[in-house]
């Protein structure tokens, strides 16, 4: 037996003699673990199982020793036997090893991360009263794995960071682009028989919205695929995005009442499989999820009947609107044919409610097409804000209330990416701050139009940025400068990176792509420059530095992935003594972004911007 062979057979022997074999079970760990949202005492962790049962997290300081458990997390087949955990009480800026257990056994690779610095442990009543500190994170996008558009499954950008960056960069943002289609016409009947049920035992969810499991499965085969994307996910805390693919590519319109397309109504189920996989990890504004239900309709008649529903449960307040889903397996494959098809629901479009008649029935606006009966939903409010020292993070939702675009005239005035509840509430959150920084996380750009698509089929009339709904732009643009503190809008999607100057106050940085494979400018970006000066609309921007393709690379050369890390620097260590610790918050803190080549992490560009002086 050589020595490999006997170690590991060594192995399964201590492991087994450990634990008595009662407590073993045919559950295990999947996929996972991944670490969500970190702060100076908590940190979110997901795992899925095989079967739906319980895990626990044990951790602590020394990873031979994981002396601390967290509570009972259940999953269950409703979603995908999935579910998360905040471990709390952890101290701030200490490395935290640990492990997914099933009953009294491990299950699933363990992980590492590191809390955030506290502000009591830098706070100093004459030169750093507000406890100011240091700390880095990394934002990125677009992570394809198809390798006919992107570099493939080995994601070798994934692996650099995680090299590069654990135990320097606290956190990550992944803004968008997680997943790209596959699987998405799986049959319910072929997941009932990978969960281990009989059809009588499918979920409710499932049986309303069978294209559900195709997404899951698409998670699943990214995260069980993917090995380098894995192993970051489970040693670097991130919050996430959606952008389009993780619902179903170049969707648009879902905040436009009466529209009706394929795309648009494919939202809320993309929605929900992205909250069971990544969305898990994030703040949120508000807590009511995503309603399915099945709707009978009358034609000529704005009654929505529901008999299993009770809507007076539901705080419209925290509601989007309503969608009647397209009826049909294939509702969210990337394939542009589809477009032409008629729905399997007649009724298929975006509706506004007007009113809850009573717990069974809506009013709905416009009023149904024909007569049917099928699944519908109402969407939830997925967007939120975390704040780290004097930082504040927006997350915001770019989909779920974006109204379809006026292909002809992109100025046109009274249209709305963000809808006017989000609006308000990240204007109004802005104005009330006392950070000294605000970073918009957007998973489409601000400045550089998205009309193609790097080669690939597209949409008629496409544009996926704010450039397309150039009056509400303008408005943030406004409402921005007039904080008089830097604004840094983090975008993705265009599978280039770049940094870009809007005024002296507001600039946009956009990351990646992580792994898919990169747009012509020429062709898909506008024809924007390299660098220099750039209409964009109205406003003339400076891009000062981008990652730049020319148009006679051919597809399968275009791979050049990247990532960015922004380094927030507020204070400087100045003891009386050598050797001891003194934080001093400087005048003019300054966040500088460092843009670094995805596959061998060299450095490339580098923005620095402090506050305002005056």
């Amino acid at each position: 037996m050589n020595l490999p062979a006997l170690f590991l057979c060594l192995t399964v022997a201590i492991a087994t003699a450990q634990v008595p074999l009662e407590e073993y079970s045919t559950n295990h760990v999947t996929h996972g673990p991944m670490l969500g949202l970190v702060t100076e005492n908590s940190v979110k962790v997901w795992a899925r199982t095989h079967r739906a049962g319980e895990f626990a997290v044990r951790y602590g300081v020394n990873a031979e020793n994981l002396d601390q458990t967290s509570a009972v997390v259940a999953t269950s087949a409703d979603r995908d036997h999935t579910g998360s955990i905040t471990l709390t009480g952890l101290k701030p800026q200490t490395h935290y090893h640990y492990q997914i257990f099933i009953g009294k056994v491990p299950s699933g690779p363990g992980g590492s991360f590191w809390t955030l610095p506290s502000v009591e442990a830098h706070r100093e009543a004459t030169h750093n009263p507000k406890g100011l500190f240091n700390f880095r994170f990394q934002f990125g996008s677009c992570a394809n794995q198809n390798p006919k558009s992107g570099i493939g499954p080995s994601l070798p950008t994934h692996a650099t960071m995680l090299r590069e960056l654990h135990g320097k960069t606290l956190f990550s943002i992944m803004n968008g682009d997680f997943i790209y289609e596959e699987h998405r016409s799986m049959p319910a009947a072929d997941w009932l028989m990978q969960a281990g049920l009989t059809p009588e035992q499918a979920p409710r969810l499932v049986n309303l919205v069978p294209n559900i499991v195709g997404v899951w499965e698409n998670y699943k085969t990214y995260l069980s695929r993917g090995v380098n994307l894995a192993a970051w996910q489970r040693n670097m805390p991130t919050v996430f995005t959606f952008d389009d693919h993780e619902l179903v590519n170049d969707i648009r319109g879902c905040g436009t009442v009466g529209f009706r397309e394929r795309r648009a109504v494919f939202r809320d189920i993309g929605i929900q499989a992205w909250e069971d996989y990544a969305g898990w990890a994030n703040p949120y504004e508000t807590k009511q999820v995503i309603h399915f239900g099945s709707a009978t309709l009358k034609r000529g008649n704005d009654i929505l009947v529901d008999e299993s529903a009770d809507f007076t449960k539901l705080d419209m307040t925290q509601a989007a609107n309503l969608h009647v889903h397209w009826g049909k397996i294939t509702s969210g494959e990337d394939d542009i044919r589809l477009d032409n098809e008629p729905p399997g629901n007649p009724n298929a479009g975006v509706f506004g409610i007007t009113e809850v008649l009573d717990p069974h029935r809506l009013r709905i606006t416009p009023a149904a097409y024909a007569d049917s009966t099928g699944a519908y939903s109402i969407g939830r409010k997925s967007y939120g804000k975390y704040t780290v020292s004097n930082c504040d993070y927006f997350i915001i939702d770019s989909k779920t209330h974006r109204e379809m675009h006026d292909i002809k005239d992109p100025t046109r005035p009274g249209l709305s990416f963000l809808g006017k509840d989000q609006k308000a509430w990240l204007l109004d959150e802005m104005r009330r701050s006392s950070s000294d920084f605000f970073f918009i996380v957007s998973s489409v750009n601000f400045m550089i139009p998205h009309n193609g698509a790097g080669g690939h089929e597209f949409t008629e009339g496409k544009d996926e940025a704010w450039t397309s709904l150039i009056a509400e732009r303008e408005e943030l643009i406004a409402a921005f400068e007039a904080l008089k503190k830097p604004v840094f809008i983090l975008t993705a999607d265009l599978h280039n990176s770049f940094a870009i100057k809007i005024t002296d106050r507001v600039w946009e940085f956009s990351s990646g792509p992580l792994n898919s494979v990169n747009h012509v400018p020429a062709n898909d970006e506008g024809n924007r420059p390299a660098t220099g000066l750039y209409k964009s609309g109205p406003r003339t921007c400076d891009i000062r530095w981008s990652s730049y393709i020319l148009p006679d690379l051919e597809r399968p050369q275009r791979m050049y992935p990247y990532y960015c890390v922004v380094q927030v620097n507020n204070a400087h260590n100045m003891p009386q003594q050598l050797g001891g610790t003194r934080w001093v918050a400087y005048p003019h803190p300054q966040v500088i972004f460092q843009y670094f080549d995805g596959r061998s992490g060299e450095f490339v560009y580098s923005e620095a911007i402090s506050t305002v002086r005056e």
